[in-house]
């Protein structure tokens, strides 16, 4: 199994011109299944199906860092401090016309090619606001986000997936990577752990309009409880990788989700806290 990523790169001299890059770099990436079997032995991870989820997202994160240790390396982005990945997205790898020997090779087998312009246009996606074309209303309209700039909500767009789960649908699992978070829009779901004897309780709920899931922000970006859909839902699921990409850029974007994420982490422990001690 080989997962094929398109990355293009926008490099500047300051991290807030990105809109006018003064430099760009297209890269075809190729992430070796190995690679990512290789990984969860090192988290001691049980390991997944081919291309599921994790697989994805764990061959993304492969292939980010793959892309930055090379870009890193070459002297004529020396002088850019700022860079961003405007796209970087799961591609069938049958889109290139002339596949030449590959710019560099990996360790695990994994490959980078630098493409040309004309062959990057082939492989540029459209962003996802267009592909999905509701998506920025979508998540201006939900509580968690109300009040957000349009300028984070177009960047939280860049990293946003409408999604839907059915009742009894698993979408969280202790231990796992932590690959983004959810908006639920419609729907309950309820957070899931087991005491010593191996019983699962239920230890919150989470309604529409509320986040899912806040592990991807800090390491190791592991899951520390299973979430379960107790009905059917549907939900915008953002990808933790591209967030933490456009986190790492823009400042007040960072500001605005910990802001946010620390709200309401603190109201859900104020509610855990009345649960288990009684107001009088």
């Amino acid at each position: 199994m080989t997962y094929t990523f398109f990355a293009h790169v926008a490099f500047a001299f300051d991290a807030r011109s990105h809109a006018t890059p003064q430099a760009t770099a297209n890269l075809l990436i190729e992430i070796e299944d190995n690679a990512v079997r290789t990984h969860d032995r090192r988290k001691h991870l049980e390991a997944s199906k081919p291309d599921d989820t994790h697989s994805r997202e764990v061959a993304g994160e492969i292939g980010m860092a793959a892309a930055l240790d090379y870009l890193k390396a070459e002297p004529e982005f020396h002088s850019f401090p700022a860079q961003r990945f405007v796209n970087f997205d799961l591609i069938r790898p049958t889109h290139i016309s002339i596949r030449p020997p590959p710019t560099k090779v990996l360790r695990d087998g994994s490959k980078i090619w630098r493409l040309a312009e004309c062959e990057a246009d082939k492989l540029r996606g459209e962003p996802h606001s267009v592909r999905y074309p509701d998506i920025e209303k979508r998540l201006a309209a939900h509580p968690f986000l109300k009040g957000m700039s349009r300028h984070h909500i177009e960047l939280l767009a860049l990293c946003a997936t409408p999604t839907e789960f059915d009742a009894g649908q698993i979408l969280l699992c202790e231990g796992e990577p932590a690959t983004g978070f959810y908006l639920i829009e419609s729907g309950t779901v309820a957070l899931e752990g087991k005491t010593d004897d191996g019983k699962t309780v239920v230890i919150d709920t989470i309604s529409a309009g509320e986040p899912l899931g806040w592990s991807w922000l800090f390491p190791p970006y592991l899951w520390s409880l299973d979430a379960r859909a107790t009905e059917a839902c549907t939900a915008i699921c953002l990808s933790g990788l591209l967030l933490r990409q456009h986190r790492d850029d823009d400042l007040t974007f960072s500001q605005e989700l910990h802001k946010r994420v620390s709200e309401v982490m603190v109201r859900r422990l104020q509610a855990t806290r009345n649960k288990l001690i009684p107001q009088k």
